[in-house]
């Protein structure tokens, strides 16, 4: 993830995301240093992202997978 820029964006149907295989659960540093537990997806042509809602993101820490 090192040469791309993280972003935030809100889901639409944040359930969906649950049960994907793409999703994983991970601690998300935000651009103003907060913390917050989201969904990390690795696909990347999701059609349950909403763009205009996006915001920068400073560092990501992913959950081990189980």
């Amino acid at each position: 993830m090192k040469d791309r820029q993280l972003k935030v964006v809100r889901l639409i149907e944040p359930e969906l995301c649950l049960e994907c295989r793409f999703a994983q659960m991970a601690d998300v540093e935000m651009a103003d240093g907060t913390h917050q537990r989201m969904i990390h997806c690795r696909r990347l042509d999701c059609d349950n992202w909403d763009y205009q809602s996006a915001a920068d993101a400073n560092a990501l820490d992913l959950d081990d997978a189980a």
